[in-house]
This record gives C-alpha cells, structure tokens and sequence, in this order.
C-alpha cells in the first residue's frame, strides 16, 4: 500500500509538472502574439503613409522588435527551468529572429520587381517574418491552449497609442516599458542570470564556427588556413549533401546557412549533426584500424604480419585509450551507453581477437565488419558521410608498403589526439546545447526540410562555400587521406535505404514537433537577404 502511495504521489507530481509547463509554453506564446499584434499596429502604418517609409524608420522598427531580445531569453530560461526541459518550438523560432547572431533583424525579401526600392523590400521582409511568426503563434494556441487558463496581467501588450504617436521613435519607448513591465516579474531570473544559455551565439556555437574566419560578409568569406585551428576536425566534418559540381557540404557549410536561418526545426537538426560529428574522428580511427588488422592477418600478408603485430597492438590500444577517453566527455551523457557497450565493446573485441590469433576467422571478419557498418549507419542518421569501404580494403600489406601504411595511421593518430584535447576544452560550451534542447539522440532522418534541394542548391553556388571547400580539403584539415581515403563512388540508394529504415529517438516535445510540419517557413537565399546596410 505504501509503495501504491508514493506511485500515485509521483503520477500526480509529474502530471501537475506537465500542465505547469504547458500554462507557461501557453503564456509566454500568449504574450509574444500580443506584442507581435502590437508592433503590426506601427507596420501597418509603412503601407499607409508612403512619406514614412525610410530605411530609417525601418531600422527603428527593428530596434524596437529587438527591445524584446532580452524578455524572449529570460522567458525560455523560466521554461526550461521550471519543466524539466520541455522547449517550446515558437519562442525557439522568436528567440532566433530577435537575437540573431548578426545583431539586426533587417532582412530584404527576394522580389524580382526591380523597380521596388530598399525600402519596400525591406518593408516586405519585416512583413515575411511577422506573419510567419504570428502563424506559429496562432496555431500553437489554437492546437494546445485553448483549455488552459492564463492571467490577463501576464500577457497583454496592448498600450493605447495616440493617432500622432505613430512614429518609430516613440515606439522604442514604448516597447521599452513594456519589457520593464515584464522583466519586473521575472527578478529572480535576471538575477541569476542564466538567460544568456539560450542566446543563438550559444545554440548555433559561433565561437567554435568562426575562430579561423578572418572576414565574413553575406556569401563571401575568408579563411585563415596559417595555423592550427582548434576543431577543425569538426567544423570542415563532410556531410551527405552533394553539389552539381561533385563539391560536399560541411558543417561549416551549414552553419553559414544558420546564421540566417531562424527555423527551430533546422535549429534541432543543426545542433544534432554538430554533436554527431564530434565523434567521426575516433570512428574513422577505430574504422581504419579495423580494417587494417584484417589486411595485416590475412593471407595475403604472410610475409609481413608477424613483425608489424607488436606495433599495431600498441597503436589499437592507444586508440581505445582515446575512445573511452572522448566517451567519458559530459555531451555524451544521453549516449554513453550506446557508445560504450555497442561501439567500443565490439571494438575491444576486436583487438584482443587480433592478439590472441595468428589469423582472424570469417566470424571474426564478420563482426568486424558489423561494427564498421554500424558506425556508418550512426552517422548516415546523422547525414554525415561516413562509409565502411576505404581504399586499403582492396590493397595488400607487403614489405614495400607496410611502414607507410601504418605510419600513414601514425599520423591520423595524432591528429586525432590534438582533436580530443581540443575537444574536451569546448565540452561545456557544446553541452549547453545538449543540455537545454535535451538532445538524447544524433538523428535528424526525420527533419526532411533540413537542407532541401532548394537550400542545396543555393549553398553550394555561394562564394563562401568554394572557399569552406577548398580549405576543408587540405592536408591541416583532413584525416581522410592516403591509403585510408573514403571510397568516393558510394551508391546514394544505399544510404536511401538506410535512411528510411532508422527510426528517430529524439526526445523533444513532439506536439511541438508536429504542430510546426505544415507551418510557412521562408528561406534565406530564396525568400529573403540580409540587407546590405
């Protein structure tokens, strides 16, 4: 009876968690609708009066948007904190528009009338993502709030306007006050002052993404190549997308796109495909050498496999040293399990096979390669290329090309090793993410919008992408190299086929998830630019 008790008890506290957690996901989207409602009032007034509309006044439209940059933060850390980790899709969306990353929320919509001035352009991409935003609002309310109560005082943005306040300039000070108002509410947030997490700086790891980028400015950068970089490894990781001109993207590639993309779909998919990536350089480690012990132990190599053995068992175990060292890493916490009992453990069992036998058995190959076409599905969810066929698996170990072969591993290894002490310097700033979006799982097979063609396209014909491309290809930057070269003609039907039969794991709010799929998103590049100030 007393166990029946405290069952019902936690039943209880989880459901009164969930519907607090939904009163406030309802309030907070609540009020961004009224303030959003509120600024249209100004917009509204560019169409009306077409002497009002100046680059100026535009630009005072979006400073006053911005005064809300702040409030957005402070009201998804209050959710966050107060509901175990349920994040709410819309104000995701909202907090990415008003704090981008580029510090102004002018955006110009794509229209072929040339004859349209700045302005009007500018005009109409404030009007692309109000109403984009106010549909998500609109619909989240009508789909999951209907029946749960609110306080008035809580969320109404309705201040009476007089006819000759129709300015920008007053509506700064308006929209000042109005986050006075509400910030007053939430003292104990600021104080603590952990609402700064959710800043898309954060989310879409910026200080990571342009530590080697010396200029940046719309489709065009420039990359300093002089020097090590600290993860390189990771930022110029190969995914799964390629170009018409037989280019790939990169996750360098993708976070270009981010910048201007403020779709928390992309966000989730973005973040997943970073964390996933953390892990290729150990996986193409264990590949590589995997492979290697089975050339070096076949009958091909008679002549040379007893004298490099002693070599490579220290090298197999320097590289399981550096896997349960990198597992061990806090952005791994949700996939330890996985990682350690179904990657490392195969792994292990696999080197100690290749100690304790002259010659490895079919089952023993076998399961090698199982564990290499297990790796390639991890990161095939993750849309990352990975593939379990590399070049050494149709060459002979000799006496004229052994030492270079395992020198060749040598060097990844070492490559690798300077990866993880970077690695383990950035772990907390990566598991931020991790943490605030509850990311338990790397696959993003579901988030079918995440890059489309149209997007594709767009990337790989921007300057910036030539020069991710041509510096993500040299020697600093790539481990996929020599004798242990990817290779390049793996079948798309293959990973299709992959692709449709791996299941998501992810463990985000689903209603959210599933509210937003029919939901207008604009593109950057196709419905919109930033504006050239």
């Amino acid at each position: 009876m007393k166990y029946f008790l405290l069952f019902m008890l936690m039943i209880t506290f989880k459901v009164s968690l969930c519907r607090y957690a939904q009163y406030l996901k309802c309030s907070h989207s609540r009020y961004f609708l009224n303030f959003f409602n509120h600024n249209e009032r100004f917009l509204l007034q560019f169409e009306k009066n077409k002497e009002y509309l100046t680059i100026e006044n535009l630009m005072n439209y979006g400073k006053a948007l911005q005064t809300h940059g702040k409030v957005i933060m402070i009201l998804l850390d209050h959710l966050m904190y107060n509901t175990s980790k349920k994040i709410c899709f819309t104000l995701i969306t909202i907090n990415m528009y008003l704090n981008n990353i580029t510090g102004s929320l002018n955006m110009i919509a794509k229209i072929d009338d040339d004859e349209k001035n700045d302005a009007q352009k500018l005009l109409e991409g404030y009007k692309i993502f109000h109403f984009a935003i106010k549909e998500h609002l609109i619909k989240y309310i009508n789909g999951y709030c209907f029946k749960v109560p609110f306080h008035e005082n809580k969320v109404i943005c309705n201040p009476p306007i007089n006819e000759n306040e129709y300015n920008t300039t007053d509506l700064i000070k308006i929209n000042n006050e109005l986050r006075k108002n509400i910030l007053t509410q939430f003292k104990l947030m600021l104080i603590k002052n952990t609402y700064e997490r959710f800043h898309p700086i954060n989310i879409l790891f910026y200080d990571i993404m342009t530590s080697q980028v010396l200029t940046s400015k719309n489709n065009s950068i420039k990359i300093d190549n002089s020097q090590h970089i600290e993860l390189n490894l990771l930022r110029f990781t190969r995914l799964n997308f390629n170009c018409y001109n037989g280019t790939y993207l990169t996750i360098q590639d993708v976070f270009e796109y981010m910048k201007y993309d403020f779709y928390t779909k992309n966000v989730i998919a973005y973040i997943k495909t970073v964390i996933g990536a953390t892990f290729r350089p150990i996986a193409i480690l264990l590949r590589n050498y995997v492979t290697l012990i089975q050339v070096a132990s076949s009958e091909y190599s008679d002549i040379v496999k007893f004298w490099v053995k002693k070599r490579l068992i220290k090298m197999g175990q320097k590289i399981m040293n550096y896997g349960i060292d990198v597992i061990s890493l806090s952005i791994y916490d949700y996939n330890r399990s996985y990682l350690q009992n179904i990657i490392l453990d195969s792994f292990k069992n696999a080197l100690n096979k290749y100690i304790d036998k002259n010659k490895l058995s079919e089952i023993d190959v076998e399961h090698n390669n199982i564990l290499i076409k297990v790796l390639s599905n991890f990161f095939i969810n993750s849309k990352l290329y990975f593939t379990s066929d590399i070049v050494l698996t149709n060459k002979k170990m000799t006496a004229n090309n052994a030492d270079a072969i395992i020198t060749e591993l040598e060097k990844i290894m070492k490559k690798v090793k300077i990866y993880i002490k970077d690695l383990k310097k950035w772990n907390e700033y990566l598991n931020l993410s991790v943490k605030n979006f509850n990311i338990r799982s790397y696959n993003v097979t579901n988030f079918k919008n995440f890059i489309d063609f149209k997007v594709l396209d767009r990337i790989c014909n921007t300057e910036s992408h030539s020069e991710i491309y041509n510096i993500s290809t040299n020697d600093k930057n790539n481990i996929e190299i020599g004798y242990y070269k990817d290779v390049q003609n793996v079948e798309d039907d293959a990973i299709q086929v992959n692709l449709k039969d791996l299941k998501d794991e992810n463990d985000i709010d689903t209603a959210d998830f599933n509210e937003h799929q029919s939901i207008y998103k604009p593109l950057y590049m196709i419905d919109y630019w930033p504006y050239k100030e």
